[in-house]
C-alpha cells in the first residue's frame, strides 16, 4: 500500500507539484549513473512553508535544483514532471519540458531563489542598484530610472537595508546585509514561490535569528509559499507547516510541523530530532546517528536507513518500503506500517513479489 504525499492536481490550493521525479548523475565511460533522487513525489501549497531536512548528501539541493530546473550537467531529470500552477485551479505546466526561453517567464515573477552564499550570486563588479534594475527590467521594461530606484529602495526597507546601501558592491557589506539583500532581489517581481538553500548557512546565529523572523514576517505579509531546505530540522520546527524528510535520495517522510516535533514516525525523523537539544527541556545526554549516510552507487538493499536502524527487522532489509499513511504521517517504514495496520512482515514480503 503506497501513496502520493500530495494534494490532487485540481485542488486549489496547490502551486507546484512534483510527480514521480528521477534525477541522475551521468558517469562517464569509467563510471555508472548516481540516482541522486528517486520517486519524489511531493506539493507545495500556495502561501505555505515546506521544509526539506536531511544530511548531506540526502538529496536535497540535486532536488532544489531540479524543481527549479537550475541543474547543470552531468545532472539530469530522467523522469517525472513539475508542474506548476500559475493561478487558482488552472491546469499546470510541466517546468521540466521547457526550455530556456520558456523557463524565463516563470522565473523571479513566478518562482525565485535564495542561494546559501550570496557572493557566489550577486556580481561583485556590479553595484546593488543595477542588479536590482536588470531583474526588474527584465519583467517590466516599461519601469522609468525613478520607479526603478523607488521600488529598489522599498525592497531593501522590506529586508530592513537602508536604501543608500543600492550605490554600494556586494564586497562593501557585511555577510548579514548581503544574504538580507539577496532575499529582497528574489522578493522583486513579486514571486508565488520563493525556494530557499539553507540561506543562513554564511551568517552567524545572531543574524540567522533576524534573517529567519523576517523571512516568517515578509511571507504572512506577502502570502508567497516558501521551499526551505536544510540540515538543520530544529530551524524548520520553529517556522514550517510541514516538513519532509529526505534520505538516500528518498523522501522517507512527510508530516506537519508538530508531528516531527513530537511524535516522527519514520526512525531517522527521531534520529534528526534526537540529535538537538531542547532550549526547554532539562539537560540530558544526546544520541546521534551510528554510521554514515549511504553510498548513492551501491545503496543497501531494501530500506536504506536499515544499516543504521536500531528497529530494522529482516523484512528492511529485503524489500524498500514506500511512503504509506500512517494516523500522523506518511512515511516509508515497514514497521510503522506493521504497527499501524497490524499485519505481518510475511504479508508485506508477498505483496512485493
Amino acid at each position: 500500500m503506497s501513496i502520493t504525499p500530495t494534494p490532487p492536481s485540481t485542488a486549489e490550493d496547490v502551486l507546484l507539484e512534483i510527480r514521480d521525479l528521477d534525477v541522475l548523475y551521468l558517469g562517464t565511460e569509467d563510471s555508472a549513473n548516481v540516482k541522486a533522487c528517486s520517486d519524489i513525489n511531493l506539493a507545495v501549497r500556495r502561501g505555505e512553508i515546506l521544509g526539506i531536512a536531511g544530511e548531506s548528501a540526502s538529496g536535497k539541493s540535486t532536488l532544489l535544483n531540479a524543481m527549479t530546473r537550475l541543474q547543470q550537467a552531468p545532472a539530469v531529470t530522467s523522469r517525472g514532471s513539475v508542474i506548476f500552477h500559475e493561478h487558482p485551479g488552472a491546469d499546470g505546466v510541466d517546468l521540466v519540458g521547457c526550455d530556456d526561453r520558456a523557463m524565463q517567464r516563470f522565473r523571479w515573477s513566478d518562482i525565485s531563489i535564495v542561494m546559501q552564499s550570496a557572493m557566489a550570486c550577486l556580481n561583485p563588479v556590479i553595484r546593488l542598484r543595477d542588479q536590482f534594475f536588470d531583474v526588474l527590467r527584465a519583467h517590466d521594461r516599461s519601469l522609468g530610472r525613478a520607479r526603478l530606484q523607488d521600488r529598489a529602495a522599498e525592497l531593501l526597507q522590506m529586508v530592513g537595508i537602508m536604501p543608500d546601501a543600492l550605490n554600494k558592491y556586494p564586497h562593501e557589506l557585511s555577510g548579514g546585509m548581503r544574504q538580507r539583500a539577496l532575499i529582497a532581489l528574489s522578493l522583486a517581481c513579486d514571486p508565488d514561490l520563493i525556494v530557499m538553500d539553507e540561506p543562513t548557512t554564511a551568517v552567524d546565529v545572531v543574524m540567522q535569528r533576524q534573517i529567519l523572523n523576517q523571512i516568517l514576517r515578509l511571507q504572512q505579509e506577502l502570502g508567497f509559499a516558501v521551499v526551505f531546505v536544510t540540515h538543520d530540522l530544529s530551524l524548520l520546527l520553529e517556522m514550517a507547516d510541514r516538513i519532509a524528510i529526505m534520505y538516500g535520495g528518498r523522501i522517507v517522510e512527510v508530516a506537519d510541523g508538530s508531528t516531527i516535533s513530537e511524535n516522527p514516525q519514520h526512525p531517522y525523523t527521531r534520529g534528526l530530532r534526537e540529535a538537538f537539544p531542547s532550549l526547554v527541556s532539562e539537560r540530558g545526554k544526546r544520541h546521534g546517528i551510528p554510521g554514515s549516510p549511504p553510498d548513492l552507487r551501491r545503496l543497501p538493499s531494501g530500506c536504506a536507513f536499515n544499516p543504521r536502524c536500531t528497529e530494522a527487522i529482516e523484512l528492511c532489509s529485503q524489500v524498500r518500503p514506500e511512503l504509506t499513511v500512517l494516523p500522523d504521517s506518511i512515511a516509508a517504514c515497514h514497521v510503522r506500517r506493521m504497527e499501524a495496520d497490524d499485519i505481518a512482515a510475511h504479508t508485506i514480503l508477498e505483496e512485493a513479489r
